[in-house]
Formats: C-alpha cells, structure tokens, sequence
C-alpha cells in the first residue's frame, strides 16, 4: 500500500498536536507523511499516496484561510480518499462541510470526518481564569484512534464519499461570526518583554509580521488571529490587551502526549 499523506494547519498548535498523534495511530499498520499545509509548494504531488488527511482548526465557524486556498490550487489527477477533520474550542459548526466540498471541488474525495473538541486559543488568552479553556475533551486519544480504524475500514472497503451534514442551528451563530470576521482583535506589543527573537515574524502562515527597529509589527488586513505569534513568543511579549501581558498561553494536552 502506499503511504498515506497528512496535512494541516495549525494556529497556536492545537491541530498540529492532533495531526501528529494521528499520524502515531496510522504508523502502527502503514508508512505515513506529515506535513504543515505553509510547507506545501502549489505543485505538490499527491500521485505517490493512497490516500489522504486533513486537518483545520476552526476560525469564526469557517475552516483556515492557509487551508482553503492551498486546497484551491491542488489538481490531482484522480480521485484520492480523505479523512477530514476540524478542531475546535466548542464546535465546529459547519466548517468541515465547507472543507468537504473544497475537497470535493479538487478530486479529494471524504469518505471518513470527525471534529475533535481541543483547548480554547482565544479562550486562554481573553479569559485566563476560565479553566475549561486548557482542556481537552475527554477521552480524545482514544477517539482519535478509534476514528483511525474506522477510517482504515472504509478504506479497504472502497467506501464512496461521505460528506458532514448541514447543522440546522448555524444560523443561530451568525452574528458571532459576522462580528469575529469583520471585527479583528489587535495584537500589541509590551516591549519590555521582547527579546528580538524574530520567531513570529518567521513562523507567521500569513506573513503578517514585520520587523521595525528590531520589534515586530503586525499588518492587521492580512492577520487571520490564529494566534501563533502570542501563543509561541518565549517572552510573552505579545497580548490582545494593551494595558496587560498575557499571564498564560497554549499547552499541549497530556492526552495526545
């Protein structure tokens, strides 16, 4: 069998951290690769795997830009079985319907999805005091590894296209949303807490940062607020409130550990 391909982005590392057990579950019956959706060139073959994962987390209801678009250029040259799957602070909404019928659109074809509850990034940083946004749901890793061998089921029987059902009730969060896209938190800078590392200038998926007299500087119309660049500063120089550091950041969760 060929190997299997998995693929994601991730924001603060929630999906990364899923994506990478996976790929542990699947390594115990076949050879699979993983890779970062902003370390994929448009040209990316997907002729040598025999089937294909992916994962997004989910942002103001809607799977991630980086995602979307990378999925917009692809053109295989067959149809390629897929398992897709969403992360989430609450729940996905329809995001892995929207992902699904990207996949769709370009000849990846899902036959398995899931959605897997995870720490709240936004969460952690406007509300630290609320525990629930450091967890994981419950049981993940043996969802995650059950989900696995169903999907490895399906495989091996041929199984036809299996899209996400439309929720009914996504509708009811539209304002939410609406607001959470038209309205962008901005991100400032305590300088007294950078160390002029340059690191989220270098691992931002939009190349939203730039760098002034050694500091960085966030272009606001091209940030997507995944929260990388707060979540993963080592000086915790970077806050969405202007008077106050942030005094927690994303962790990975002992279960995919």
């Amino acid at each position: 069998m060929k190997p299997l391909l998995i693929i994601y982005f991730s924001g603060a590392g929630n999906t990364k951290a899923v994506s990478e057990y996976i790929k542990r579950c699947v390594d115990e019956k076949y050879a699979a690769e993983i890779y970062p959706v902003e370390k994929l060139s448009d040209d990316f073959s997907f002729e040598r795997y025999s089937a294909v994962i992916i994962g997004t987390p989910t942002y103001h209801s809607e799977p991630a830009k980086p995602l979307m678009d990378f999925l917009g250029r692809i053109s295989p040259n067959r149809n390629i079985p897929a398992f897709i799957f969403a992360t989430c602070g609450l729940y996905p909404e329809n995001s892995l319907r929207i992902l699904g019928k990207k996949c769709l659109e370009h000849s990846v074809v899902p036959i398995y999805y899931a959605s897997y509850r995870c720490s709240a990034s936004d969460g952690i940083l406007l509300a630290p005091f609320m525990k629930c946004w450091f967890k994981n749901e419950k049981g993940l890793s043996e969802k995650i590894k059950k989900d696995v061998s169903i999907f490895f089921g399906r495989l091996k029987a041929q199984a036809k296209a299996d899209m996400p059902r439309y929720k009914w009730y996504a509708p009811l969060n539209y304002p939410n949303k609406m607001l959470g896209k038209a309205v962008t938190f901005p991100i400032y800078l305590h300088k007294d807490r950078c160390v002029k590392c340059g690191k989220c200038e270098k691992n931002c998926p939009q190349s939203a940062v730039s760098n002034k007299d050694g500091y960085p500087v966030i272009n606001r119309a091209d940030c997507i607020n995944c929260y990388r660049c707060i979540h993963h500063c080592p000086g915790m120089a970077l806050s969405l409130y202007k008077n106050r550091a942030v005094e927690k950041v994303w962790e990975k969760d002992g279960d995919l550990s």
